[in-house]
């Protein structure tokens, strides 16, 4: 019964309860190149015009993501907006010998009651 209950419990943390749930889940999954679990972090409309597999072979070319910090991140009603600064792996496709580091904002929406990232 307990393992159940674990399961179960185990399930509900998937969602994105809170802005910062969402963008964790975003990021870190991106960190892992677990581009599945990245790709669920968006909200419908763009999962309904990017296929998934697109998505993740895309992702797989980039440059990879070494980490990330959460500067800054607002929430007004249903909507939020987090500032990430990013930090890029070294690439050989890329020719770039060194890490490189860059600020994103992201828009986040509640999407039937889960945070989703918003793009366009």
């Amino acid at each position: 019964m307990s393992l159940i209950l674990l399961a179960a419990g185990s399930g509900c943390k998937s969602r994105a309860t809170s802005p910062k749930e969402l963008v964790d889940k975003y990021f870190s999954s991106a960190v892992k190149q677990d581009y599945e679990t990245t790709y669920s972090c968006y909200y419908g409309a763009y999962r309904a015009k990017i296929d998934k597999n697109e998505y993740i072979k895309h992702r797989k070319e980039a440059s990879a993501l070494q980490s990330y910090k959460i500067i800054s991140l607002t929430q007004e009603g249903d909507t939020a907006q987090a500032e990430v600064l990013l930090t890029f792996a070294p690439s050989e496709r890329l020719k770039r010998t060194e890490p490189v580091s860059t600020t994103v904002k992201e828009d986040l929406i509640k999407e039937n009651g889960e945070w989703k990232i918003k793009v366009w």
